[in-house]
């Protein structure tokens, strides 16, 4: 009985006890296991990625896309945009300064585990692809040039 007291007295005063905090304010408020696609500020600042934002958010109308409330208004906009464009759910989450390096997740309520959860643009994959192997007749030759 001592036991539920003192339990009901520490979740009165520091509230209740959650599992993996610091995960939750890197990812703006939602576990890793939930997460689709992760942006750093560079990222978000660039806005390079918003076509294959917009192909996740179109994959996943189950998820949700939160944005750090660090950036200025003018930095979001563009996202807020795509997002009721696609008329997609999004939040605004204000964290600290210095607590993540994330300031856009598209997250799904359930665990998806993804494993890379950073978006890269098709054009660069393309290329990568197309590149012909170098013979090894060329390769003499590029030593001997």
């Amino acid at each position: 009985m001592a036991e539920n007291i003192d339990d009901y007295l520490e979740k009165g005063m520091y509230g209740a006890k959650e599992i993996n905090p610091a995960e939750k304010k890197k990812y703006l408020g939602t576990y890793r296991e939930r997460v689709l696609v992760a942006l750093t500020k560079e990222e978000v600042l660039t806005q390079e990625y918003l076509p294959e934002l917009e192909k996740a958010i179109l994959e996943n109308s189950d998820s949700k896309l939160l944005l750090n409330g660090l950036l200025h208004y003018n930095s979001l906009r563009p996202y807020i945009k795509l997002a009721e464009k696609c008329k997609h759910e999004f939040s605004i989450v204000t964290r600290l300064e210095g607590e993540t390096d994330i300031y856009l997740v598209l997250a799904c309520q359930k665990a998806v585990n993804k494993e890379d959860i950073h978006l890269y643009k098709e054009a660069e994959a393309e290329v990568e692809q197309e590149e012909e192997p170098i013979s090894l007749l060329e390769k003499v030759r590029k030593l001997f040039n």
